[in-house]
């Protein structure tokens, strides 16, 4: 690092120049037929503004360059028109002259041409040529600007050409190379004296002649240099550029027909061979198409004169710059045009200017690019307090927001955003709603479960039904965003709430929320909450209501099905049940009173999901026999024994028949019942085994009885 900094003279400190090179930084060289400066930046020792440090060493040199140098020196100090390359400071020290500057680059360094950019070379723009015309165009304006300042100020230039201008951080260019300034009184004895420096095609003809007077048109030497400016720029391509001043002569120069059309004639009038007929820089600037035509350049000096216009002008500006400023060059987009509006944002902001952010905003495809320079204008979109700024800004939420940086949008952006669903005004607490969804994905969890809920219930209790309706779409919506434990709950009051809403839209869309969102409940809450909140509404009114209801419905039994196989295969898979003691062996006679056969055992399993209430009360009421030949529905049984009911049923006696009724004949179903059956002590019929083998034919009677729960009986 020290010797980098002895390189370019930078050995200690410098009285009176409290700019320091930046660590790292490369440095560049800018060539002049004059004086070469060597470039690196910088920045304030005391405010960090970054800078540009040009840097010469007068050691080497001979007296009469140093004289020149230590004339840009002065003139860069003093001189601050516009156009020209803004000087923070300079001085010399120990044989080595230094300028601060704002941050620039030499256009002669950067790639020109038709098809190229001085701003940029990525080839981004739809159509480079006319982007790159544009560039132009608006460098012209500038420098021909600096250039008439610097007449109305009784001064001339002298050296106007594309190694005297720099291109600033926003694209703009400015005008420096201020060695040959002088007065239009001293045009004898300091311009004529240090001009033989220049490339012969850069000086004037009437300047080549010995007898030359000062005291005719002397601003006619900055028009000459201005087309000497075209000319290089776009009259010759890069791989020539660097040879002109050995290659390229005045009739080169006059006879150039490679510019563009809107261009050919201002640029004849300013290198007319006599200096009376040729046309001074103002009125270059006033009637050159090239430069009037351009919709980019007008649209940029509208800019600059924002604070001068009234209110009808700043709007009709506004609505007509978003109607081009998809023409307008990418990186001017990014660098010139945003900064510009930004800046007109203190004298008020009109709705106009969200549609010229949004198709800005559309051509920047870096996250880096995007949160440099468009997020900031977002921002300050939103701290808006226009109302018709803020439905704008809300309206384009989903095409601005999902690019800012989260950070950004949680920080800055969702207090001024959240003020919108408290607004007064209907339709700013509609799109509020709307643009939750874009704007939830960039929150944190905190954000989400402290604050979207209460904006959401907010929002449900609206008189409006429309932004109810919304509201319930967008909790919707989002419903991935919130935590996965806070969801079933919060959309079971949040959707269930509005089930009951009058208006007809606002149901459906709570409806469309439940189905939507179906996957995030359990098939417990969906058989508690879901289906009973909704059952209701298949008995609405609506028609709609009535179909959506049916649907949600459907999809919830289909859910609690799904649930019952799962579960019914898991239960399978876990292993067989062990058979209950007494019916592990089939092939035994049994283990009770009357037992016969190797069918005796009773599939408990089958009969119990059955729901047969005979069998269960069969297995509490008979005694001995029963006991003894249903060991497994009573001992040692898988299922519980009270499915049915929990009371058990009170004794019966024999001889109680008025807790019986008629005797009725059943039809048996279509079931192969064959038993055999013996008659225990109180009477009841017992059946010893069950088998397929006979038909029920028998003319059995079934009673049944009138009061309590109490076993068939056959007689």
């Amino acid at each position: 690092m020290a010797f980098l900094l002895r390189a370019i003279g930078f050995t200690e400190s410098i009285p009176g120049f409290p700019y320091t090179p930046c660590s790292g930084s490369s440095t560049t060289t800018a060539d002049t037929p004059t004086i070469t400066w060597t470039m690196r930046q910088g920045e304030c020792d005391e405010s960090k503004r970054s800078v540009t440090i040009f840097s010469v060493n007068l050691a080497d040199m001979e007296p009469r360059k140093r004289e020149l140098v230590r004339h840009a020196m002065k003139r860069a100090k003093s001189l601050l028109l516009p156009g020209i390359l803004r000087c923070y400071g300079a001085a010399e020290h120990r044989d080595t002259v230094y300028l601060a500057t704002e941050p620039c680059e030499p256009l002669s360094k950067m790639k020109c041409g038709q098809m190229g950019s001085p701003l940029a070379t990525s080839g981004d723009d739809d159509d480079e040529g006319e982007a790159f015309n544009d560039i132009v165009a608006l460098g012209l304006k500038a420098v021909g600007s600096a250039v008439s300042a610097l007449h109305k100020n009784k001064l001339i230039h002298g050296n106007v050409g594309r190694d005297s201008v720099f291109v600033i951080s926003t694209g703009e260019w400015r005008l420096f190379g201020l060695e040959l300034v002088s007065g239009f009184d001293d045009v004898g004895s300091s311009y004529l004296s240090y001009c033989s420096l220049l490339p012969a095609y850069r000086r004037p003809p009437e300047t080549q002649h010995t007898n030359y007077e000062s005291g005719g048109k002397t601003c006619a030497i900055d028009s000459w240099g201005l087309a000497c400016l075209i000319y290089e720029v776009l009259g010759v391509n890069d791989q020539t550029s660097g040879k002109l001043s050995q290659s390229c002569s005045t009739e080169d120069l006059r006879s150039c027909r490679t510019l563009p059309r809107t261009l050919q004639s201002g640029f004849s009038g300013l290198c007319a061979v006599n200096p009376k007929m040729r046309h001074d820089v103002d009125r270059f600037l006033r009637t050159s198409d090239f430069i009037i035509s351009s919709d980019y350049v007008q649209s940029m000096q509208m800019l600059d004169d924002y604070s001068l216009k009234d209110a009808a002008e700043r709007e009709r500006f506004m609505e007509h710059l978003a109607n081009v400023v998809h023409t307008f060059p990418r990186d001017a987009c990014k660098h010139l045009v945003l900064q510009k509006l930004r800046a007109s944002f203190t004298f008020g902001i009109l709705p106009g200017v969200v549609d010229t952010v949004v198709k800005i905003a559309a051509r920047m495809p870096s996250p880096e690019e995007y949160a440099t320079h468009v997020s900031p204008v977002i921002v300050a979109l939103f701290r808006s307090k226009e109302r018709m700024v803020r439905l704008r800004i809300l309206q384009h939420a989903a095409e601005l927001l999902p690019q800012m940086p989260p950070a950004v949008v949680d920080g800055e952006v969702w207090s001024e955003y959240a003020s919108g669903f408290e607004s007064p005004i209907a339709a700013i607490r509609e799109h509020s709603a709307r643009a939750l969804v874009p704007i939830a994905p960039l929150l944190t969890e905190k954000r989400i479960v402290n604050d979207v809920p209460k904006y959401i219930a907010q929002l449900q209790q609206d008189s409006e039904g429309p932004i109810r309706t919304n509201a319930t779409i967008a909790l919707c919506l989002i419903a991935d965003t919130i935590p996965a434990e806070y969801r079933s709950k919060l959309f079971a009051q949040r959707f269930g709430r509005m089930l009951k809403d009058p208006f007809a839209p606002s149901r459906t869309a709570a409806l469309r929320s439940f189905h939507t969102t179906l996957k995030h409940f359990t098939a417990q809450d969906i058989a508690e909450l879901v289906i009973p909140g909704v059952s209701p509404l298949s008995m609405d009114k609506v028609a709609e209501v009535r179909a959506v209801a049916l649907d949600v419905i459907h999809a919830a039994v289909s859910r609690l099905d799904a649930n019952h196989r799962e579960i019914s295969s898991s239960t399978a898979n876990e292993g067989n049940v062990i058979p209950p003691a007494g019916v592990v062996n089939n092939n035994t006679n049994g283990a009770g009173n009357g037992v016969k056969g190797s069918n005796a055992a009773l599939d408990t399993q089958g009969w119990g999901s059955s729901g047969s209430s005979s069998v269960i009360q069969l297995e509490s009421t008979t005694k001995g026999g029963m006991e003894n030949s249903m060991p497994a529905a009573s001992k040692a049984s898988p299922f519980p024994q009270k499915v049915w009911g929990s009371q058990s049923s009170p004794s019966v006696r024999e001889d109680d028949e008025e807790s019986w009724g008629e005797e009725i004949q059943m039809k048996p179903q279509k079931l192969r019942l064959h038993s055999t059956a013996t008659r225990n002590g109180t009477g009841a019929v017992v059946p010893d085994s069950l088998t397929s083998d006979d038909h029920p034919e028998d003319k059995r009677t079934l009673k049944i009885r009138k009061k309590g729960i109490g076993a068939s009986r056959l007689s």
